[in-house]
Order: C-alpha cells, then structure tokens, then sequence
C-alpha cells in the first residue's frame, strides 16, 4: 500500500466498503496482526500511525495498546462487543455504534500508565451503549444519531447511571437537527466543565447544574429562556461562539456586567452572534447527500428561493419563491423517496424564514400541488 508523506492516520474498513475511503480492506471476521505496526515510527521519532480509523470486530487493538500507546483510535464493530479498557494505552477513544450493542468497562483509575484514557468519545446510537465505571473520570464526549428534522420532539440522552460522577462532558448535535433536551443532562450533577453544540431545547434546566465552572454553546441558533450567567456560582469561563442573536447580545451584556463586578473569570467571550437566515444558508440545506449534480441545482435553486423569502412581503410572494423552487426538482432525474423527504424538510425550513407567517400545512398543500416526484 502507498501512504502519503505527511499522513499521520492509518485506516482499515470492511472488505464490502468503499476501497477509496481506506488505506486497505480486510475481512469482517479477520484478526488483525497489531504488532506489524511496532517498527513504523515518524521522523519526529513517535509511533506511526498516531491515529486509527478501523471497522471490524478484532479486538485485539487493547492488548497491543499495553505495549504501545495510541494517540487516538476511532472504532466501529459490526457485531455486539464487550471491551474492558484496563491498562490500555489509548488517550482518546471513539467507539460508534451503528445498532449494535456495546459494553464498556472503564479503567478503574488505579492503573499506572503513560497514556491512559484522557476522553471517551461515544457515537451513533447511544441507548446501546452500556458503561461500566467505579471511579475514573474521563472526559465524556457524545454525538447521538438525531433527527434532521428539527421540529421532532426533543432528543434525550439515554440514562448513563455510572457516569454520574463524570465532572467533563461535551454533548455534539446538528445546529438544524433533532434539539437535544437539556433536561437530560441533569443526571451528570457533578459537571464543572460542559460544552454543547448545536440545536438545544429546554436549556432553562442548565441551572440546576450547580457546580459548573465552564460553560461553552456553540452553534446554536435557539437560546429562547437561557439562564442567565449570575445562575452559576463557580462560573469561571463562558464561550458563546456562532449562537442566536437575540439572547447572544443579552449574554453580551451580562459577562460585561460580570467583569465590571469583579468576579474573577478565565477566558470568556460571546462573539459571532447569528440571525435565523444565516443558520438556514449555512448548515440547512439538505441537498448535500444527493448525486453531486443534482445537489448543486438544488441547491442553486434553494439559495434564490431562500433570497426571495426573507424579502417577501406577501404570501403570494412566499408561495411564488416555493413553487420556483419545487419546479426546479421536479425536471431533475433520479428524485426518489429520500430526495422527496429531503425537498419536504426545505420548504419547512424556507417558510420558517418568512416575515409573512406560512403554516405548515399550507406550506405543504403547495408542495403536493406543485411537485410531480
């Protein structure tokens, strides 16, 4: 196999996977041979690969990892798997899981190693994970599967009961997907440092996280009833990058009146403050899995659509946007049932940027009138 200079990562998929998206194929059911990798080193003199990126069911990574310390290692089994994490050497570990089931044992704190396990990433479905902790504390980072249709009921983390005393967590949604229900994070008491990213319902409930000390929001375009800064005690750092407008400039004014109070604080900042549009143009458009040319005149299409609707000034104007729009896709090939549902979820979206109210019902009449897919 060639591998670029430069290139830091190794990657190994499934033998039915795409073969351009990893530097080599294996079966599903192959051990693989982790010792190969002791001689291969960088210029700098550390361990090459730094990072991995592998899909199968050889576990035999944790053992190896004992002998040789991983950087970062990105897991992704395909049957149900049971790990225990004792004594390895990996400093950040993804595991994602893809409806299968998942146990893990957590170190119990107690090991000596040179790189023990400083963040634990879990992704995918996370109601088939199950965790096993007595006292140690990674940093826990989770990237649930959600929704992307945002006015889906809120997403709720699934109970992670012995990861209550966790004092890191970062918790990773789309800006225009599934909200995450901040009321779920409420079993994780003992937060001092939470980051969250992307759409978040219910934030109001951030409060009753007492012990908070940094807090960081980021993209994330709906902050209606968030706490304000003085509900924190311990409140050292506040990061509010690429969040809602109207609470952002609120947010603004209380950490000015924080540090005019003297209250010692690390590094805070609010900046970037968006309005509902640029969300919409930024991380909205749901064209993005469709073959590439048929994404790029959609998404032509909705972008003119979208310039036409903040500008509207009657519903006629709003509808007329719509239909362009719709006729557009409708001379495409290849539109199918996804391509239909990824259409239905722009126009929800386009009517949501209108300064003339559009319900959705009525939004979608038009859409069955207009469109021949």
């Amino acid at each position: 196999m060639k591998i670029e200079a430069g290139q830091g990562s190794f990657s190994i998929g499934e033998a039915d996977m795409d073969k351009k998206k990893f530097d080599v194929l294996v079966e599903r059911e192959s051990a693989i041979n982790w010792n190969a990798f002791d001689t291969y080193m960088t210029p700098a003199g550390s361990h090459w690969p730094r990072f991995f990126y592998y899909y199968g069911n050889d576990t035999g990574f944790l053992e190896w990892s004992k002998k040789r310390a991983i950087e970062d290692f990105f897991w992704q089994p395909s049957i149900p798997a049971d790990i225990n994490l004792n004594a390895a050497q990996i400093g950040n570990l993804t595991v994602r899981s893809n409806k299968i089931p998942v146990k893990i044992a957590l170190p119990s704190g107690e090991d000596d190693c040179l790189l023990g396990l400083r963040s634990l990433n879990l992704s995918g479905d996370l109601e088939k994970f199950e965790i096993l902790s007595e006292n140690t504390n990674p940093y826990i980072r989770l990237y649930p599967n959600v929704t992307r249709d945002k006015i889906a009921l809120p997403y709720r983390l699934p109970a992670f009961k012995s990861l209550g005393k966790i004092t890191g967590l970062d918790v990773i949604v789309e800006p225009l997907g599934q909200a995450l229900d901040c009321e779920s994070l409420l079993q994780f008491p003992n937060l001092q440092g939470l980051s969250l990213t992307g759409n978040l319902s219910n934030v109001a409930s951030l409060n009753k996280l007492e012990k908070l000390e940094s807090l960081a929001i980021r993209y994330a375009p709906n902050l209606e009833n968030f706490p304000s800064l003085n509900s924190w005690d311990n409140l050292k750092s506040f990061i509010g990058w690429n969040i809602e407008e109207i609470t952002g400039k609120r947010l603004k004014t209380e950490l000015k009146e924080l540090v005019k109070s003297g209250k010692e604080l690390e590094y805070c900042s609010v900046s970037k403050l968006r309005n509902s549009v640029w969300f919409t143009t930024e991380y909205g458009i749901p064209f993005t899995n469709w073959e590439s040319k048929s994404a790029k005149i959609a998404t032509k299409a909705y972008k003119a659509a979208l310039q036409k609707i903040v500008n509207g000034k009657t519903e006629n104007e709003i509808k007329q946007a719509l239909v362009e729009l719709i006729e557009t896709i409708n001379k495409l090939s290849n539109i199918e049932t996804a391509e239909r549902e990824d259409t239905g979820i722009a126009i929800q979206q386009l009517i949501e940027a209108s300064p003339v109210k559009i319900q959705s019902e009525t939004a979608n009449d038009w859409f069955d009138e207009v469109r021949d897919f």
